[in-house]
């Protein structure tokens, strides 16, 4: 079912591992050599812009062979309606995934571009002929279309172990409970803000608890996606933006001028408290992903309570928050020039950071095309000789 061997991928990360470290001064050279020899990889991982102009010229490719296509093809199709889409889309995705296993066979090559563009594109094919099938009008056919795209999408997460795909997955999965939680009317608008907090509780929990799995280290990546979109999800359930704009949209409830929502207490305690939760629990757990969440929608609940709380002055607001800021960056720099706990302010470096790799040479490169002189035109003399009719001449 994996497209990639779970060992290559493990060797990769501890090639990379071992490069960090060592920009770190954490092992030596020979500790270092020692690693690499040992971890062996013949996986094709080019940097960020290699990747992206793989990326784009994959594209193009499929871009200009659908083209051609539909010059040749689409007026014999005239009379089929939507017959010729269905196979077209069909044809193309059938087509892009044969490349992307040829590419994986032959090229081993893995988050490169290429095999992106072609697994992006050959989903979007796919889900452009179940469009066009069953249509998107109506509560019903969006939840069919979700149902029936879920195993393409979940299966695509189990071979590829692509992050953005997993992250079309939670959508998809989350769009079905929503559509399917709508179905029960009056009785949706109460519990849906916490049958969305229950599940992604749930499945945030159950993704922590497998994440360390060494079996399962092959989507770790995947995992962490789920991790982030469950976390953003279960506060996005709870804020009191969220719930009041939903709940008049969705489930047409009136409001009047200054009234508020039912539990209205309950999410504004909630909205301002899940962050702080967050931040907390990942500074004690030292974990990266609740801690920038927590710091991320810290700021959402401010610009929440800014909304339905304004002082009337943005400006010294503002101000007020910018200095704020300032003074908990300033003391928490000093606190931690020295790590305590296990924290540190200092960036962690990385090895495999473009700009870091090649610092030292776009310096020089850049000191000798300022110091290379520089020869004017009219400085220059040529030689001696004659030549008439474009060189033609017995003597130069």
């Amino acid at each position: 079912m994996k497209a990639y061997n779970s060992v290559t991928l493990f060797n990769t990360s501890i090639k990379r591992k071992a490069e960090n470290w060592f920009a770190q001064k954490l092992i030596s050279a020979e500790q270092r050599e020692a690693i690499l020899n040992s971890y062996s990889t013949y996986l094709y991982t080019p940097n960020i812009f290699v990747k992206i102009g793989l990326f784009l010229f994959t594209c193009f490719i499929i871009l200009a062979a659908s083209s051609i296509y539909f010059l040749m093809f689409a007026s014999g199709f005239n009379s089929s309606g939507n017959g010729f889409y269905i196979f077209t889309s069909l044809f193309f995705s059938c087509a892009c995934f044969a490349v992307l296993e040829l590419l994986i066979k032959s090229k081993h090559v893995y988050n490169a571009g290429s095999d992106e563009a072609l697994l992006y594109v050959g989903l979007l094919s796919l889900f452009i002929c179940l469009f066009t099938i069953i249509g998107a009008s109506g509560e019903d056919n969006a939840l069919l279309l979700a149902c029936l795209a879920m195993p393409f999408i979940a299966f695509a997460v189990i071979r590829y172990a692509d992050r953005l795909i997993t992250l079309a997955l939670c959508f998809c999965v989350y769009t079905i409970l929503f559509l399917f939680v709508l179905k029960f009317g009056d009785v949706a608008k109460m519990v849906m803000p916490f049958v969305l907090m229950f599940f992604s509780a749930m499945v945030y929990f159950q993704a922590k608890k497998i994440k360390s799995k060494t079996n399962l280290y092959y989507w770790r990546s995947c995992i962490g996606v789920i991790e982030y979109v469950t976390l953003l999800v279960f506060y996005a359930s709870c804020n009191y933006y969220v719930i009041r704009e939903s709940s008049v949209a969705f489930f047409n409830l009136q409001l009047a001028t200054g009234q508020d929502i039912p539990l209205a207490f309950l999410f504004y305690i909630l909205t301002a408290s899940i962050p702080i939760i967050y931040i907390y629990s990942g500074l004690k757990q030292k974990d990266k992903t609740l801690l920038w969440s927590g710091l991320i929608l810290l700021a959402a609940s401010a610009i929440t309570f800014k909304y339905y709380f304004s002082l009337g002055h943005p400006e010294i607001s503002l101000t007020i928050a910018g200095i704020l800021l300032i003074m908990v960056a300033y003391f928490a720099i000093n606190y931690l020039k020295i790590p305590k706990h296990g924290i540190t302010y200092e960036e962690e470096k990385d090895a495999n950071s473009f700009l870091r790799s090649n610092a030292e040479a776009l310096i020089i490169l850049e000191g000798m095309r300022q110091e290379s002189p520089t020869t004017s035109q009219d400085d220059f003399e040529f030689g001696g000789g004659k030549s008439g009719g474009a060189g033609s001449g017995g003597s130069y």
